[in-house]
């Protein structure tokens, strides 16, 4: 699946593209705030800074949910590492067996209220 927009464009290679832009980021605001300490002024790089970063943050997000969408050796990885994760099936049938033999420990309190209040 391509990625959307004209080749070479805003989305192409999202994480290529967003390296790019923290390199960009990075650099930019070490140079204005050596520039600023080194001149002795008292700019307000503050807002500019913030406003990037909320830009840059968003561009990650965006760039590698893009990508995620166009590799499909990552999603089968992926779903195939969760599906191994699952290994806890020991527990559920033990859940499922106290289920069946109608054991306390799995009804809800006010069941098991109730039928201690009636005496059984």
């Amino acid at each position: 699946m391509s990625a959307p927009g004209p080749p070479g464009g805003l989305f192409a290679s999202g994480r290529g593209r967003f390296n790019l832009h923290a390199r960009v980021f990075a650099a930019t605001c070490a140079a204005a705030l050596a520039v600023e300490w080194l001149a002795g002024a008292d700019w307000p790089l503050f807002w500019p800074i913030l406003i990037w970063s909320v830009a840059l943050t968003m561009h990650y997000f965006l760039a590698n949910a893009l990508d995620a969408s166009d590799d499909d050796a990552w999603i089968e990885e992926r779903a195939l590492d969760l599906r191994s994760r699952s290994y806890d099936f020991d527990h559920i049938r033990d859940i499922e067996k106290r289920i069946d033999e109608g054991d306390a420990s799995v009804s809800p309190h006010t069941e098991r209220d109730r039928k201690d209040a009636d005496g059984r």
